[in-house]
């Protein structure tokens, strides 16, 4: 029997219809950030929920060609980034 791993992050549920866009764009430039949750790496694309100062914002790094990408929301203040971070994991947001 083969032994399987159990996935201790949450997974990004598919989107459902009528889900909100996200707006993806090239980050800000370097700044203190903390990343507080993220996805399972299990999944080819992982998000993390990021805060800078007083604002929450969606990252999603991934590697394409090689090469790793990373891409940012808008920021928000921490309590609506964190409901938009929920909104991702349940597929309302994408």
């Amino acid at each position: 029997m083969i032994a399987t791993q159990r996935c201790l992050r949450p997974h990004v549920a598919n989107p459902v219809p009528d889900h909100m866009k996200l707006v993806w764009r090239v980050p800000c430039p370097a700044e203190r950030v903390r990343v507080i949750e993220w996805s399972c790496e299990c999944r080819s694309t992982v998000y993390e929920l990021c805060l800078a100062g007083e604002q929450a914002f969606l990252r999603r790094p991934h590697h394409f060609n090689g090469a790793r990408q990373v891409h940012e929301t808008y920021r928000w203040p921490i309590r609506q980034g964190d409901d938009v971070w929920r909104a991702l994991l349940c597929g309302q947001a994408r």
